[in-house]
């Protein structure tokens, strides 16, 4: 026997929606108040660790446990390490099917993408309806937020609603033009079967300087022909990653460690 396992030495992290600050309370409710208190069953004087949403982290002692939820007392200043990527990615998944999305989601926050846009597709197969839509993104938020914890993330990414194509063509010019007034540049990426000449290594060392990239990946089908050129018009780079075929759960997972690997994020 080697005493405990290494799992049992990682101090559990928990996100709040309020600023904190060293010497305050906080309050954790709802799903992570019931995880700390029944499945970790902490209680009174055990420490834990709590992000606040300008993605500060804090060690927190619990002061007291009960159905209303967990109050803790801050009990010093924040972590100045940031643990973030410098490189903000967006993946604008096109919706695949069954519970596909759910893996996409949860590798994706492991390795530091930032935001996801589930977007339907004309090959896209689900076709959900409002309610469906709406309990299927809220899944996909809770799975980024439990990613977050157990990978160490200080901030959870944002998962969008369900978007059409054409909407999601809007969403990129309009970060675009956000990049752009912030002084930063964005990248727009769209791998593509049909496409053998450029590989994603090339165009990254052609385009430096960016800190933002939108990858768009297709679903089971790909994306159609209409679909890519509309694309092009909108500034995607066209690349391949490889002479294979990837599955649509594999493409984003590789595309975003290959721009991470070559942006110093992965050493």
């Amino acid at each position: 026997m080697h005493g405990k396992r290494e799992r049992d030495f990682v101090m559990p992290k928990f996100f709040v929606s309020d600023r904190l600050k060293q010497g305050g309370t906080a309050t954790i409710t709802g799903d992570d108040g019931r995880h700390i208190a029944r499945i970790l069953r902490m209680g009174p004087g055990d420490i834990l660790e709590v992000v606040d949403s300008t993605g500060k982290q804090y060690s927190a002692r619990i002061r007291d446990c009960s159905s209303q939820g967990v109050i803790l007392d801050i009990i010093n200043g924040c972590t100045n390490v940031c643990l973030e990527p410098l490189i903000s990615i967006t993946v604008l998944q096109g919706l695949p099917k069954g519970n596909k999305m759910d893996k996409i989601v949860r590798m994706n926050t492991e390795i530091g993408v930032s935001r996801f846009v589930p977007v339907i597709t004309e090959r896209s197969i689900p076709r959900l309806e409002e309610v469906t839509r709406n309990a299927r993104v809220n899944r996909w938020r809770r799975i980024a937020r439990e990613a977050s914890k157990q990978s160490g993330r200080q901030h959870v990414p944002e998962v969008y609603d369900i978007i059409k194509f054409n909407d999601a063509m809007k969403l990129v010019l309009e970060e675009k033009t956000h990049a752009k007034s912030r002084g930063r540049e964005s990248l727009i990426l769209l791998p593509w079967e049909l496409e053998t000449s450029k590989g994603i290594k090339c165009i990254l060392k052609e385009k430096p300087g960016f800190s933002e990239v939108l990858c768009f990946i297709g679903p089971e089908g790909g994306f159609s022909h209409s679909e890519v050129e509309k694309a092009v018009r909108h500034g995607a780079n066209l690349c391949t990653l490889g002479p294979r075929i990837l599955r649509t759960e594999t493409c984003a997972i590789v595309l975003s460690s290959i721009i991470l690997y070559e942006a110093g994020e992965m050493r």
